[in-house]
């Protein structure tokens, strides 16, 4: 299934995880609670494609702030889904050794760790989701699996299901070394809640340092791959990027209907601010930092690979 390993020309792997005691949330923090008197947003405005629309904001600064509600709700329901179904589980599978690639003693320790703190990360960020409702004075959408898992599941009902686990892995690689607005801007907006800042805060210190792991799994890892399996993962990357920044418009049209929008209006709202020309310039922008990784990975030396990144506009 794999290439011989040449520890000469392995990607050297330098674990961040030796203060983990004192520095995860889930060890040095007390878990996250949400103060509900504060009279503060609930999200960046500016980081809020809906909430900038010419037709919400004549609704006034009231169904503004609901609308920011409503988009840190989806964020949390997001970010359950993700951590649950996907990254802790993987995790999992790297922490018991059960892929065959390259990984060390200390990444598989590693990834045990990165286990606990997304479980943790899942814990408060679903567990909050009825304070913050209560707070903004929303009522809370039924909880839903996001658009991206929905597309997973899609991707790997047509592969062999020998690929399944190698497609999770890749798919939780992408998503690790993504580098979202969300988690570099928002803790440090003071017109942001308090409690939405602490639990942001808290979930991107324990991200920088998953980040740089998987990182270093996938310089480490690529290399590895048989030309075959590269054929089969190299032109499902640039998919798992799209999939994954790609705006949910369902959630969009939830909200739009809950601030009492006619369906024409919601309709005009989400053409106007989710166009394909202004997403896709969105997903290109957000994923250069994923697809730097990739390149020093050598990803793009794969001619299929390459012309699947070329094909979806994340390089020209």
């Amino acid at each position: 299934m794999l290439h011989k390993f040449e520890p000469a020309t392995q990607h050297v792997y330098r674990s961040r995880f030796r203060n983990w005691n004192s520095r995860a949330a889930v060890r040095s923090k007390p878990l996250p609670e949400f103060c509900g008197r504060e009279v503060k947003l609930f999200f960046s405005p500016e980081l809020v494609a809906l909430a900038q629309h010419p037709l919400v904001q004549s609704r006034g600064d009231a169904v503004i702030r609901e609308i920011l509600a409503y988009h840190l709700l989806g964020h949390l329901n997001f970010t359950d889904a993700l951590e649950t179904e996907i990254i802790a589980p993987v995790a999992c599978m790297i922490g018991r050794g059960q892929f065959e690639l390259p990984f060390t003693p200390a990444m598989l320790t590693d990834a045990r760790k990165i286990a606990v703190d997304e479980m943790y990360h899942a814990l408060f960020t679903g567990g909050l989701v009825e304070e913050i409702s209560a707070a903004a004075g929303v009522r809370p959408f039924a909880k839903h699996r996001p658009s991206f898992l929905l597309e997973l599941d899609s991707i790997k009902a047509e592969l062999s299901t020998s690929l399944t686990s190698l497609v999770d892995f890749f798919f939780a690689t992408v998503s690790e070394t993504l580098i979202t607005a969300t988690l570099t801007r928002v803790p440090n907006d003071e017109r942001v809640a308090s409690g939405v800042r602490t639990i942001l805060r808290d979930h991107a210190e324990d991200e920088a340092r998953h980040h740089l792991y998987f990182s270093d799994a996938l310089m480490m890892t690529w290399p590895a791959l048989t030309p075959g399996l590269r054929r089969h993962i190299g032109p499902l990357l640039p998919r798992f990027i799209t999939m994954f920044l790609t705006p949910d418009l369902l959630h969009a049209q939830h909200c739009l209907a809950r601030i009492a929008l006619s369906a024409t209006e919601a309709e005009s709202v989400i053409e106007e601010v989710y166009s394909p020309v202004l997403v896709q310039a969105d997903i290109r922008a957000r994923s250069e930092t994923v697809i730097r990784i990739m390149q020093r990975a050598g990803v793009l030396e794969d001619p299929q690979a390459e012309d699947a990144f070329r094909s979806v506009g994340l390089i020209d």
